[in-house]
């Protein structure tokens, strides 16, 4: 494993880049943010690519507020209703970051979440693999217990031509909170730096999905994905039907909605989520899930940000970020699955990512 500097934080604390390696791949991440940086991986003639979005140095993902590269977000993922969790019977306020008046949460905190901490580093050289953990104190970040969070990551090659990234996200708390984690990773699997993604074909293990409400949150409903651009339960360019006359796309100006995945069993073990296939590279991502859910956001209001990987450019759709997760605003639909931690059931997500080619 090599370690190596990864820039400097605005108050002075050194950033690092751990990378993870295999005989046919390489993996890249950074105790900021406990981040994805990079993933290189073959095409069909062993050509390797970075196809993971993101930035050259820490300074950028320091600057970034909006698009969340690569980073591991919570305690809360996704958009949360007037940025209220209730616990029993007490309702607990998150940072309002979101919607018209700035009255719903979006992803804890841009400025502050789990994605903008500097996390602590434990390296197993031997196992390939590294864990980041980070405390945060009763009330920070607006949710109750002291908390620690981990985020493990491991690369093996299983089997001939696969190589998978395993990413573990944990917590421990010592009153009862709620924790929904998640990778806001972005992949190209043509590179990073390839252009629109609109050419490559997914298959979504999905039979639902939740329809937004104006401002981006749940509407509350669980709807079927039949007769509508979101049934990806065939395999589908992610472009086919994005521009669709459709109001759920024109919302959010494309896909940015939580599908929900098949077979959830709560402490279940990961289970086929996404297939995608780039047809001109020929790579292919499988993604397997333990969460309910999983988000699927084409990038839309990706910009051009400063300093990302080898001067590249990312413009709206040019990477898709498959977010695993419990449902968006769940603490508000009881009926729908609850990511509840407590200190006698610690939280444990997983996320597993299998790159091969066709």
């Amino acid at each position: 494993m090599e370690i190596t500097s990864f820039g400097t934080l605005p108050d002075g604390r050194e950033a690092h880049a751990y990378e993870l390696s295999t005989d046919h791949a390489r993996v890249r991440v950074c105790d900021y943010g406990a981040t994805l940086l990079g993933a290189e991986v073959p095409d069909r003639n062993g050509r390797m690519s970075d196809v993971v979005l993101g930035f050259s140095s820490v300074e950028g993902y320091v600057r970034e507020t909006g698009a969340c590269y690569g980073g591991v977000i919570g305690p809360m993922a996704n958009r949360t209703d007037r940025a209220e969790v209730p616990i029993d019977g007490t309702v607990y306020h998150l940072l309002g970051n979101d919607g018209e008046k700035g009255e719903n949460n979006l992803h804890s905190d841009l400025l502050h979440g789990l994605h903008k901490r500097l996390w602590e580093a434990e390296a197993d050289e031997g196992a390939g693999a590294v864990r980041f953990s980070l405390a945060l104190a009763d009330g920070e970040l607006g949710l109750p217990g002291n908390r620690t969070f981990t985020a493990d990551y491991a690369l093996t090659e299983p089997e001939e031509g696969v190589a998978q990234l395993t990413m573990t996200f944990g917590c421990t708390t010592d009153a009862k909170t709620f924790v929904n984690m998640t990778s806001h990773a972005y992949v190209n699997l043509a590179g990073h730096g390839a252009g629109s993604v609109l050419d490559h074909v997914a298959t979504i293990e999905a039979d639902a999905f939740l329809p937004l409400r104006p401002d981006s949150v749940s509407e509350g409903e669980v709807r079927d994905v039949a007769g509508t651009p979101f049934d990806f339960r065939s395999p589908k360019a992610l472009g086919a039907d994005i521009d669709e006359d459709c109001e759920q796309l024109r919302r959010a100006r494309g896909y940015d909605h939580c599908f929900c995945v098949r077979g959830y069993e709560p402490d279940g073990s990961p289970r086929p989520a996404m297939h995608l296939e780039d047809p001109v590279s020929g790579r292919v991502l499988d993604v397997l899930v333990t969460m309910p859910g999983a988000h699927l956001y084409t990038g839309n209001w990706l910009d051009n940000a400063e300093g990302v990987k080898g001067g590249a450019t990312y413009l709206p759709r040019y990477g898709v970020a498959f977010e695993p997760e419990f449902y968006p605003d769940a603490v508000h639909h009881a009926d729908w699955p609850q990511p509840v931690c407590e200190p006698d059931h610690p939280y444990s997500a997983t996320i597993v990512y299998r790159f091969s080619v066709r």
